[in-house]
């Protein structure tokens, strides 16, 4: 196992850049349901950009400018393990106890994901390698009155069997999430990998991160609190959007949308593409995005090409929902995925009850996935995304009938279920009596890369 530090060796000149802007008192909160867990995911930061240079500090010290890297594109694979985190604190107000990581998979039963350090630590925010190698996760070490808590990124390499190998830990020394506690937004680092299966991105501490998972040296771009990150396939590319606010109070708001490359350094807008939530189609050429809440454009789905031009709609009205991480596009590059609130586009949300509708990106058409029934309930997704081989959604979800249990109590009535596309009643439920983060607010970017490729 092998400790790397953060490096901070240059402070670059600050040039075009741009006051974070002023938020209010906000007095908005999202519908809850009474659970232990009051920590719901998601916290990250970040500002509107004022030009097309933004200062970027802590790069590598031999960083050289050089030519875009083009990087493998992303294409459907042959599906692996499903990396599920999932609380299971002792019912206390804690928000660093009891996250831990199971892996599971149609056929199979879950396992939890135990390697060293495991038990004196608190582990969320798993995401695959592109590759489908090894799972990257956050850790918190350290007590829990401090927002930062000892955090790190944990590399492990998992095998097709499920075995776990010897991890890689890369400490992050100041990370810290805005926001973070029990009220505010979980305090996980939570990373999601560039197509090279080198680079990571997360947020926090008003900052991007990015961190070569090869040297440990963190390059962070200031003054950002993105409630979207992803990074554009067959590029070393970083798409950055939105603006989470300073805690959950605060509405998700739209930003320009920025990309950094890891080649050059450089940081710069995405034409005027402006976007509080974004996925990029599997080849790289198309971005779908939409608003941030409260805004006129908020119930948009919109296409831009891959340089920010041709600017298109492709859903009108998208409809309200209160959970869900905004488009999500699939590896086979046909349809993409969002959510909304049961009822269709017009309704307005009276509980927490989602159902999922895929769009065909050729022509715009709909279809609805209702509630899909497996092991006698239905269940609703907190958040969808997409197997690797774009043929299942994969629903971290919930259900309204809790089961008794032997010794006393219920089962929690939530858990992760597979869902195939075109056959929503062959759903399965993959592993339930959890609670599945992301919930509420979710790290965008952990949550496409919950469902690892088959090695190999």
């Amino acid at each position: 196992m092998s400790d790397f530090t953060p490096l901070r060796e240059a402070v670059d000149t600050l040039v075009s850049r741009s006051t974070p802007p002023g938020f209010g008192e906000l007095k908005r909160r999202a519908a809850r349901r009474g659970r232990r867990r009051v920590v719901m995911v998601a916290a990250v930061t970040a500002a509107l950009l004022a030009g097309s240079v933004l200062a970027v500090t802590g790069l590598d010290r031999d960083r050289r400018a050089a030519p875009p890297v083009e990087q493998p594109k992303i294409v459907p694979k042959p599906n692996g393990w499903v990396a599920v985190d999932a609380f299971q604190g002792d019912g206390s107000d804690d928000a660093y106890d009891g996250d831990v990581i199971y892996l599971v998979r149609p056929g199979d039963d879950a396992r939890r994901l135990e390697i060293a350090g495991s038990d004196a630590a608190n582990d969320g925010c798993p995401a695959w390698s592109p590759d489908g190698t090894r799972l990257l996760f956050g850790r918190l070490t350290g007590p829990s009155d401090s927002p930062s808590s000892g955090a790190k990124l944990v590399i492990v390499p998992v095998g097709q069997d499920g075995t776990v190998g010897t991890p890689t830990t890369i400490g992050l020394g100041s990370f810290d999430v805005l926001g973070g506690g029990p009220e505010g937004f979980d305090s996980h680092p939570c990373g999601t990998w560039a197509p090279d299966g080198r680079w990571v991105a997360l947020a926090g501490t008003g900052e991007v991160w990015v961190v070569d998972t090869q040297t440990g040296a963190i390059r962070q771009l200031p003054d950002l609190r993105p409630s979207d990150l992803e990074w554009r396939p067959g590029t070393d590319e970083l798409t950055i959007a939105g603006d989470m606010g300073t805690n959950r109070g605060d509405p998700t708001l739209s930003t320009p949308v920025t990309v950094y490359s890891v080649s050059t350094g450089e940081l710069r807008h995405l034409g005027s593409v402006e976007a509080a939530h974004i996925s990029w189609s599997p080849d790289g050429t198309s971005l779908a995005y939409t608003g941030g809440e409260r805004e006129p454009d908020a119930r948009e789905l919109m296409l831009a090409d891959a340089d920010g031009t041709n600017q298109r709609l492709l859903v009108a009205n998208l409809g309200h929902a209160i959970h869900g991480i905004g488009p999500v596009w699939s590896p086979t590059g046909d349809r993409i995925a969002y959510q909304r609130c049961v009822g269709g586009p017009d309704v307005d949300c009276s509980g927490e009850r989602h159902e999922v509708v895929l769009v065909n990106v050729a022509d715009g058409t709909e279809m609805v996935i209702e509630p899909p029934k497996a092991d006698g309930h239905e269940w609703y997704p907190y958040t969808v995304s997409w197997s690797t081989d774009g043929t299942t959604l994969l629903y971290a979800g919930w259900h309204e009938d809790g089961q008794p249990l032997p010794g006393g109590g219920e089962t929690s009535p939530e858990g992760v279920v597979a869902v195939p596309a075109d056959m929503p009643s062959g759903a399965t439920v993959l592993i339930d009596s959890i609670n599945p983060v992301p919930n509420y607010y979710s790290h965008r970017w952990a949550a496409i890369q919950m469902w690892g490729r088959q090695p190999g």
